[in-house]
């Protein structure tokens, strides 16, 4: 962990220059925190639920820049994303958070001793994280309000900025790959146990058509609109081998009434349009960090929410809970809830954990 000072001036004086403006931010916290924290944890408990209904082997991951053999089926499940990506979105979603708790502590007068970065080795080999650090004695000495606005300002920070980069995604990032680029090859690596493809003891291969169209923008409208138990035939070029399989398809276990081929490890490759070639992977690297810029600070926004002692989430039931149930009481019912937050991650990573659970009953 390393405290420094800085961006403290700047904390200090958004604040002071826009006071009635981060008033109302402050009053957006509060309902954001608030509403936030009650709709993540039932959320857990919903995609619980979603995993025991279909028998899911796994339920969530860490989204980190590592690649495992088994990706989410390896001992600690992982959604990989390049080291580049990964380290711009956290830059970007955790000085937001971090910036805006300090921003509306300071319009309460309430004192930042100190920011700086943390890196977690146990975690992760390098999982960098920012931080602030309020007087915490003249944090409690406020209203709770003021103490819940405070706490809530990081995950609404998260929310805005990524609702921000979400519409750049939609509006500039795919227009400009439309415009741009055109899709070049369609490959897979691995066949699903309930593909028509087990039966021809196929594991890969590229799309080369599918259904009478050869076109690979074709194949993609196509697999996008599949019905269910029908057959059809695709030709798949394999160790430079173009051969045609009847394949039947099956139903989408995640979205219902929509058909599946069964393949896994879908790669799309792109090739620049004619007269774009100066572009290169610009336009496909801009959409990629746009992305994960977006789904990062919402998913992590959301996850801080979750009523947990270390999160803010959890410090805004405490709280709460302190505010409606007296200090004992509040405390201990923040433990119990933040006990049963923390078994739900644990079953929604590792569902094989909660199945054994179950089998034991």
């Amino acid at each position: 962990m390393y405290r420094t000072k800085l961006g403290l001036d700047k904390m200090d004086k958004w604040s002071k220059k826009y006071p009635k403006t981060y008033l109302y931010l402050a009053y957006l916290c509060i309902f954001i925190g608030i509403v936030g924290m009650v709709f993540v944890f039932p959320l857990m408990f919903w995609q619980l639920g979603f995993i025991i209904d279909n028998e899911l082997s796994t339920g969530g991951g860490l989204v980190l820049p590592i690649q495992t053999e088994n990706g989410l089926d390896s001992a600690v499940p992982v959604f990989y994303v390049p080291f580049w990506y990964w380290i711009i979105a956290l830059f970007i979603l955790a000085t937001v958070h971090e910036f805006a708790h300090g921003v509306i502590a300071e319009r309460f007068n309430i004192k930042i001793k100190s920011s700086g970065f943390a890196f977690f080795g146990i975690i992760a080999p390098i999982l960098p994280a920012a931080f602030v650090e309020p007087d915490e004695k003249q944090l409690a000495k406020k209203p709770w309000w003021q103490q819940v606005a405070v706490m809530g300002a990081g995950s609404t920070s998260n929310f805005i900025f990524g609702i921000l980069f979400f519409l750049v995604w939609i509006f500039a990032a795919g227009p400009l790959i439309d415009s741009t680029m055109q899709v070049g090859e369609i490959s897979f690596n691995g066949v699903m146990n309930e593909s028509s493809l087990k039966n021809y003891d196929l594991s890969s291969g590229v799309l080369v058509s599918f259904n009478g169209v050869d076109t690979p923008t074709e194949i993609l409208e196509e697999i996008d609109n599949l019905s269910i138990n029908k057959t059809y035939e695709i030709g798949i070029l394999d160790d430079g081998i173009m051969t045609m399989y009847n394949i039947t398809t099956f139903e989408n276990p995640t979205f219902p009434n929509r058909g599946m081929i069964g393949i896994n490890n879908v790669k799309i490759d792109f090739t620049n349009k004619a007269g774009f070639e100066f572009l290169g992977d610009f336009p496909l690297g801009f959409e990629r960090l746009l992305f994960w810029v977006w789904f990062l600070n919402i998913a992590i926004g959301l996850m801080n929410l979750l009523p947990i002692w270390i999160t803010d989430g959890g410090q805004i039931f405490r709280v709460m809970a302190v505010k409606y149930f007296g200090e004992k009481r509040g405390i201990k019912l923040n433990n119990f809830v933040s006990w049963i937050s923390l078994i739900l991650i644990i079953f929604t990573i590792w569902p094989s954990l909660l199945f054994s659970f179950i089998g034991i009953f």
